[in-house]
């Protein structure tokens, strides 16, 4: 007898990548890609060495691949990291990624790290590129240094750096805290951290932008780079800090352009916008600066997003809370009424650096990566939240219930644990790319080996064959 060949449809699991598309317009709301399991993998790892720290990603906008910029702090050398065809890569333990030296100078160079990548295209015959920019600091001069690279299909990557803006003074510092993006001339923006304890005291958010010629040189610098005072605190030793956690965003990818920064002084999240002809309120006149959400220790480790909206995650010092605000227009519940601020989730108080970062996926929902040391007695570990609504639910598990609702707006996962002799996530940063899956570079600190690893976490679609069983 004979049984005729039955079709049945079985989960597997698929390493998708830049060759493999997905519709995920065409999933219903328990299928987005909030749903998408995640995979854990090292992409830099050995012996003797303490890289991964001072992490930033960003997404190739034409094949979505990943690069990741990260400081090695055992050399002092910036390095680069993107995913290439599998098995074609170089970096340790991982040949799925290639690891490239971007700056291995005598100095202390790649702290504060920030990355971008934009696509080029232009008319035949000339030939279409990708651009990669990297801004860091210069440890060893207290500097800020930028380094591009230009990629096209028939010719090998070139590095060129750049010596930004210098300090004037040995008590002076110029370029930590840094947030890099390509405007719409695909030209690189720098916002950054400068201050001076002692002397002419300050604490500043600056800006630093590439003009190609005809730049002021900024300090020392090279002159195609002109560089600005945004906002400033003088004569005040207790506010050197102001101006520090700087995040940067550009409305919509090419409208105008938004500086978030800690504003010490107030002890709050501010930013800042250019207003022009002399009328804003910041102390340069040129910039108007408002204050979002104010209270003590709040608004350092900012992210801004303005996707579609102006978006900020930020932490707590005082209470240990992770907050997230968001623009309304009016009739908000923050310092400024335009927002709403709520809580997310409590994560604890971090012995020395806090990793925190966020993206906006393609459904306009956040997604907040963060490192929880919530529990005195664990690891500390990855997490990440996102509005319930992300994942098809209407009920989440953390955070405020914001008014008009009747649960808790966010859901918080783990992602990453750590184990006895490893913390994760002191250093975090995260990317949604085209396709709308996110991915999140971040740090383990190992203390058995007393390293520190490059770590990667990523979302992968999970996709129904048919599978034709014959017997």
């Amino acid at each position: 007898m004979k049984i005729k060949p039955s079709v049945f449809c079985v989960f597997v699991f698929i390493l998708l990548f830049s060759s493999i598309k997905v519709d995920a317009a065409n999933m219903t709301a328990s299928a987005l890609p909030a749903n998408e399991p995640w995979t854990k993998e090292y992409v830099d790892k050995y012996q003797g060495a303490e890289v991964g720290t001072h992490v930033s990603i960003a997404h190739h906008p034409i094949t979505g691949a990943a690069y990741i910029s990260y400081h090695d702090a055992k050399n002092g050398d910036l390095w680069m990291a993107y995913e290439v065809t599998p098995g074609t890569g170089n970096c340790p333990n991982n040949d799925d990624w290639k690891c490239v030296l971007v700056d291995d100078s005598a100095d202390n160079v790649g702290k504060y790290s920030s990355i971008d990548v934009t696509y080029v295209e232009r008319s035949f015959p000339a030939l279409s590129y990708t651009k990669i920019g990297i801004a860091y600091y210069n440890a060893t001069k207290r500097s800020l240094k930028y380094a591009e690279c230009i990629k096209t299909y028939v010719s090998p990557p070139t590095w060129t750096k750049y010596a930004v803006d210098a300090p004037g003074f040995n008590t002076e510092s110029r370029g930590a805290y840094i947030s890099m993006k390509f405007n719409n001339n695909n030209d690189p923006v720098i916002g950054y951290h400068a201050q001076n304890t002692a002397n002419s005291i300050y604490g500043a958010v600056k800006l630093a932008h590439y003009v190609e010629s005809g730049g002021t040189g900024c300090n020392g610098g090279s002159p195609t780079w002109s560089c600005e005072i945004v906002d400033r605190v003088i004569d005040d030793p207790n506010n050197t800090s102001h101006g520090s956690f700087v995040s940067i965003d550009f409305q919509n990818g090419n409208g105008p352009l938004y500086i978030a920064f800690y504003n010490s002084k107030k002890s709050s999240l501010d930013y800042a916008y250019f207003h022009g002809m002399g009328g804003g309120n910041c102390s340069n006149n040129n910039w108007n600066c408002i204050t979002v959400d104010q209270g003590s220790g709040r608004g350092k480790y900012i992210s801004i997003n303005y996707q579609d909206k102006m978006r900020f995650a930020y932490y707590d010092q005082a209470t240990g809370y992770i907050r997230y605000a968001e623009h309304v227009g009016s009739g908000g519940n923050c310092t400024s009424s335009a927002f709403n601020c709520y809580a997310v989730d409590r994560v604890g108080i971090p012995i020395v650096n806090y990793g925190l970062s966020m993206d906006v996926d393609k459904q306009g929902y956040p997604i907040i990566a963060y490192m929880d040391v919530s529990d005195d007695l664990a690891p500390a570990g990855l997490k990440i939240a996102r509005p319930a609504l992300a994942y098809g639910e209407e009920i989440g598990n953390c955070g405020d219930v914001p008014p008009g609702y009747l649960f808790h707006y966010w859901t918080c996962k783990p992602i990453d644990n750590g184990d006895a002799y490893s913390d994760e996530a002191s250093f975090v940063a995260v990317s949604v790319s085209p396709r709308g899956l996110a991915t999140i570079a971040y740090s383990e600190e190992n203390y058995y080996d007393d390293e520190f690893y490059l770590k990667v976490a990523k979302q992968r679609y999970t996709i129904y064959f048919p599978v034709i069983d014959r017997k």
